[in-house]
């Protein structure tokens, strides 16, 4: 049996399909975030959502760079909603309801969401490199989630944003306390591959 390119992928490094969606998704993410960063009216959201969309687009070149350095290439695969989802963030809708119809930035289950992230690193063949290079997409991740749900919670009229939040939406005492685990979890990889001594 010959197997596809994507079953290679799996076989050579089980993380490699991994990085492969996180790619896809985050190269997915930047297209819909800045379409619609140039559809929205409200000049200060524009903003919030434009340096999110840098972002993805920042991990989606990364992803594939490390999956080059890995020996091998990103496989682009298909998404049946995405469709949908540039129709929703180019369309007339109120931005409001553009955040509820994608379900980006409603502060829903972030702390499942967390848990799932964390789960990308408890890969045991995953080298240093790769992880430490998660540990930052994981950071990073939900400081995105931070400033989308503000983002959301200024689109609905809830609450102003204030500048800090427009440009760092951590306080200082969270980012602290997830980076303490991050790099808890990639000082065990490098762990891991360090032969014992004789």
């Amino acid at each position: 049996m010959q197997l596809t390119s994507e079953q290679n992928m799996s076989e050579e490094r089980s993380y490699l399909s991994t990085l492969n969606a996180i790619a896809n998704g985050e190269r997915r993410g930047f297209q819909f975030l800045d379409a619609w960063s140039r559809k929205t009216r409200d000049p200060q959201l524009a903003t919030l959502l434009r340096q999110v969309a840098i972002r993805e687009a920042e991990h989606a070149a990364t992803f594939e760079k490390r999956i080059s350095e890995l020996g091998r290439e990103m496989i682009e695969t298909a998404d049946d909603g995405f469709e949908d989802t540039m129709a929703i963030a180019t369309s007339d809708l109120p931005d409001n309801e553009k955040f509820e119809h994608l379900g980006v930035g409603l502060g829903v289950d972030d702390e499942d969401d967390g848990d799932h992230l964390l789960q990308l690193l408890s890969d045991k063949t995953i080298d240093p490199t790769t992880g430490a290079l998660l540990g930052r997409f994981i950071a990073e991740e939900r400081d995105s989630d931070r400033i989308l749900h503000a983002a959301y919670q200024h689109a609905c009229g809830h609450r102003p944003l204030s500048n800090r939040e427009q440009t760092q939406s951590a306080t200082l005492e969270h980012l602290s306390t997830q980076l303490e685990q991050l790099t808890t979890a990639v000082a065990e990889l490098q762990a891991r591959q360090i032969p014992p001594k004789k």
